[in-house]
């Protein structure tokens, strides 16, 4: 049995703890012995390559770029502002329109509901002892006019996304 390459560069670089059954090994083992004369004489000549300078500073792309200034631009500061101001202008205008449209949503109580999902249930267990498919009854649900909230919603939407392309146009330059 030979040694292998991971063992000869092992006691090449004198880290191995089998030191002395590899001597051993080397010394019967004519093969062996050539295979380290080789990795030696392969060492010898990479350590005697002369150093090579780089033509260009490979490190540069991958430094790291110093985080953003401590203090933010007056401009960002501005449009963080008028942002919330809108916002919190759109919630002020949306809340009468949503809260004259609360008292129209019904709401089933616990028990007339709990008795629907019985009822359906028995419905269900019916229809699976016959082995057909269970049909669902319609679930009417209320219908509310909402244009209001929506054109508040888009209003403020627009607002959002033309800050923020302020924003990144500012940064890009």
């Amino acid at each position: 049995m030979h040694l292998t390459e991971e063992q000869l560069n092992e006691y090449l670089d004198e880290v191995t703890t089998e030191r002395v059954q590899i001597e051993a090994h080397l010394s019967s083992c004519d093969e062996c012995a050539a295979r380290l004369s080789m990795l030696q004489n392969l060492f010898t000549e990479l350590d005697s390559l002369p150093e090579l300078e780089l033509t260009r500073d490979l490190a540069a792309p991958f430094i790291l770029r110093p985080s953003l200034p401590a203090q933010l631009p007056k401009f960002l500061t501005l449009t963080a502002s008028l942002q919330a101001a809108v916002a919190l202008a759109a919630l002020i205008i949306a809340v009468p329109f949503v809260s004259a449209l609360l008292p129209q949503i019904e709401l089933p109580s616990f028990t007339k509901l709990f008795f629907q999902i019985q009822s359906q249930w028995t419905v269900w267990l019916d229809q699976l002892s016959t082995l057909t498919l269970p049909t669902f009854q319609p679930i009417n649900l209320p219908t509310l006019e909402m244009s209001s909230l929506l054109f508040t919603l888009a209003g403020v939407s627009v607002l959002w996304i033309l800050g923020n392309g302020l924003l990144l146009r500012n940064q890009m330059k």
